[in-house]
């Protein structure tokens, strides 16, 4: 009798074989962009399904149990090619010791004597650059520098009253400043 269970099993395979094959084959190479690879693993579909036939209900086409079969071997090969070694990072290669950038490339530095706050400052032909740069910002950029720099407000406060996370809030500011001083940059220190 077992005999002919494992007939009937083989059997049944085979013309699972024939019918869902191609179906199988396709959906892979959709998903792993490689047609070895698919055929492998179309492979151990039916060789998974021929093993653990007993634990098909029949509740589903026998095309979506080998299709959900599939899914789960093409996740275990995924896994398997993504999370070999975890990445490692750090951020020691950014910043010193000090907090400060190490890439000089983020931002040229500007000059001291160029950038004296007060001279700039009084300078009718900066502030006027400033305040052009200042307008070409998005409008909640510069209601947010508006009140962080010029209003003096503090960021707690800011966030409340614009109904900003504080993480929407920093990033603004920091964009912001990006923003300006490359405008800066090209309209006045590199005229």
């Amino acid at each position: 009798m077992l005999q002919t269970e494992i007939s009937t099993s083989a059997s049944e395979l085979g013309k699972w074989i024939d019918d869902y094959s191609k179906t199988l084959l396709d959906r892979a190479y959709y998903l792993l962009s490689d047609k070895e690879d698919a055929k492998d693993v179309v492979q151990e579909v039916f060789f998974s399904a021929y093993k653990s036939r007993d634990s098909f209900q029949e509740k589903s086409s026998p095309l979506t149990w080998l299709t959900s079969i599939l899914h789960h071997k093409i996740a275990d090969i995924y896994k398997k090619r993504y999370n070999k070694t975890p990445p490692s990072f750090s951020f020691e290669t950014f910043f010193d010791k000090h907090g400060e950038w190490t890439e000089s490339d983020v931002a040229d530095p500007w000059e001291e004597d160029e950038f004296a706050v007060s001279t700039l400052l009084n300078n009718d032909d900066f502030c006027e650059i400033f305040n052009q740069c200042l307008e070409h910002l998005p409008r909640q950029w510069l209601i947010v520098v508006n009140k962080c720099y010029l209003q003096e407000q503090k960021a707690a406060e800011i966030c409340r009253e614009l109904n900003l996370s504080v993480t929407n809030y920093w990033k603004l500011l920091q964009r912001s400043r990006l923003q300006l001083r490359k405008c800066i940059d090209v309209h006045w220190f590199k005229l």
